[in-house]
């Protein structure tokens, strides 16, 4: 099943009206129709989201194709891998995931209002296919982080009206003045023994099945997650021309019905959350509902691969099909894996900030959260 967010216009973030805060408090609520996801559209060109999206997300498959022995030179084992990369480290319904790679980093160099100074614990790669890394990362990050802290001052409106907060600090001010924003870049492989066809399909999730294939069904344990549209590349086979060329992977729409974000409303039901490519989307974490002493709540959600899916979309296909007429390097391929890039940012207090009504702060929960991950990894 599919359902539309609901969707508000940047302007409207920006001079709020009656109507913002009960779009807001629907997308946010406890109220069983709330999905707990909320599109911003209608982004300033100013802004070049579409631009610094494609840049960031070339990036993203760029690292995760070097040697393995090579992404591993900028894992973090100390942080318990909340630092720089990390993949197969994890815990993922109840096992080691390898389905994705992510590469962490904090973004308070990237927000207005804190010192620009970059964390001394960030780690950037370097090297030939990756120049620009840090500063794509950064740019994109930056828009994310300033139209996040439009949505969490919305969301004051509505905690305010709801009887407040667990910290005497708002919303707003817990994320603007924060230094512990995080962001992960994420590459979902292309999962073992999926191979696309070029003939094109339709394949959807059967109604209320949950297929958390390429990331399992959680929760996110920042205030608000800001969410970068996904891009879809294929991966041709055979992966060289008939001249001895390798191919590079080819941007694709969804490559089915079934691939993409799905999350669970408070209803119980599953349904699909497309997030348009000119959109940002933001969804509750649970240090909100904490903070909101469940008034607003967290959302959990999941990414399916569409792993019975083995032809792609009609959308996808076409694009392939128009690379192999207009490019004759991409003559013989017949086939391709697709692999998923994205972005979340993850805005979040200090840890000495208070989250909740018994007094816990964000850096003690948040050691509670890892615990859940990471620490039945050797």
């Amino acid at each position: 099943m599919s359902a539309s967010p609901i969707t508000l216009p940047y302007a409207a973030l920006l001079s709020p009206t009656l109507e913002t805060k009960l779009l807001l408090t629907s997308a946010f609520s406890t109220s069983p129709t709330s999905q707990g996801l909320l599109l911003i559209s209608d982004l300033p060109p100013s802004l070049n989201f579409p631009q610094l999206r494609a840049r960031l997300l070339a990036f993203s498959n760029a690292f995760a194709s070097l040697p393995e022995h090579v992404r591993e030179e900028y894992a973090d084992a100390k942080s318990r891998y909340s630092f720089g990369w990390s993949c197969g480290k994890e815990i993922m319904n109840g096992k080691p995931d390898t389905y994705k790679g992510s590469f962490y980093n904090n973004v308070a160099a990237a927000q207005d209002g804190v010192d620009a100074i970059d964390d001394p614990r960030n780690i950037w790669p370097e090297g030939e296919g990756i120049e620009g890394f840090r500063d794509a990362f950064l740019q994109l990050c930056k828009v994310i982080v300033m139209v996040g802290g439009l949505v969490a001052r919305a969301c004051d409106k509505v905690v305010e009206d709801a009887g407040g907060m667990a910290s005497d600090k708002t919303v707003e001010e817990l994320i603007k003045t924060s230094q512990n924003s995080k962001a992960r870049l994420l590459h979902y492989f292309p999962p073992a023994g999926q191979t696309f066809t070029l003939a094109p399909s339709s394949s959807e999730l059967p109604p209320g099945s949950v297929d958390d294939s390429w990331c399992g069904v959680h929760f996110d344990h920042s205030i608000l997650t800001g969410l970068c549209p996904a891009m879809y590349l294929f991966h041709p086979s055979p992966p060289t021309s008939p001249s001895g060329a390798t191919l590079a992977p080819l941007i694709i729409p969804s490559p089915s019905a079934a691939a993409g974000l799905y999350i669970k409303t408070r209803a119980g039901e599953t349904i699909k959350a497309p997030i348009p490519e000119t959109c940002i989307a933001f969804q509750t974490g649970e240090t909100l509902q904490l903070l909101s002493s469940d008034r607003l709540a967290a959302t959990p959600h999941f990414v399916n691969a569409a792993p019975d899916a083995l032809t792609l979309s009609s959308a996808a296909a076409e694009v392939v099909e128009r690379k192999k007429r207009e490019d004759p390097e991409w003559g013989n391929v017949t086939s391709g894996t697709v692999s998923r890039e994205t972005l979340a940012v993850f805005l979040q207090p200090n840890d000495d900030e208070v989250v909740s009504a018994t007094g816990e702060t964000f850096g003690q929960f948040g050691d509670r959260v890892l615990g859940r991950h990471y620490e039945a990894v050797a």
